[in-house]
């Protein structure tokens, strides 16, 4: 499995998007983290301006059904024809397990979004795994984001679950909320 994220447009955009709300004319430099964080946090729509692309190489074709059911991110799956695969495979007699590629267009709102459901204890381990991995990656080149990407339990201070795994209830979930919220 590889992991890819790029970003796909600038904060740039973002701050020129909520200047203009505000009837101010553009800035013609990226923002201050100060800015960042506050618009992150307030999940303003402003924030809907950064855009990623991440890729994902052979992750199990259930795992992909996971993450297409997000729909503000728009997803593109490798093929799995076997006219233009090679792979001798039948449809019909293709595993849940198989190799697919996802690529997803999305912004930084919907890898909140996605975050909040796919890195719930409750979510598959191997979902889990695979976003971890995504935020890993988006942390590499946006911090400042990398770090609101939680929970749902740590987003709202409580597990909105119905059959709750109690992590919200842990010592370690105190460490993880206060980290979020400071």
């Amino acid at each position: 499995m590889k992991i890819e994220v790029e970003r796909k447009s600038s904060w740039l955009d973002v701050v020129n998007a909520a200047r203009f709300t505000q009837r101010l004319p553009p800035l013609d430099h990226e923002p201050s983290d100060k800015f960042k964080i506050q618009i992150i946090r307030a999940e303003h729509s402003p924030l809907r301006e950064l855009h990623f692309e991440v890729r994902l190489f052979d992750i199990p074709y259930w795992v992909m059904g996971h993450l297409v059911r997000h729909v503000h991110a728009q997803p593109y799956v490798s093929t799995s024809r076997p006219d233009i695969t090679k792979s001798g495979l039948d449809r019909n007699e293709m595993k849940q397990g198989e190799p697919v590629n996802l690529m997803l267009s999305l912004n930084a709102q919907e890898i909140i979004n996605i975050s909040k459901v796919r890195l719930c204890i409750n979510a598959s381990k191997e979902t889990r795994k695979i976003w971890n991995g995504v935020i890993s990656k988006l942390a590499d080149i946006e911090p400042i984001l990398a770090k609101y990407c939680v929970p749902s339990c740590c987003y709202r201070g409580f597990c909105p679950e119905i059959n709750s795994c109690h992590y919200d209830k842990s010592n370690e979930f105190r460490v993880e909320r206060y980290k979020y919220m400071y």
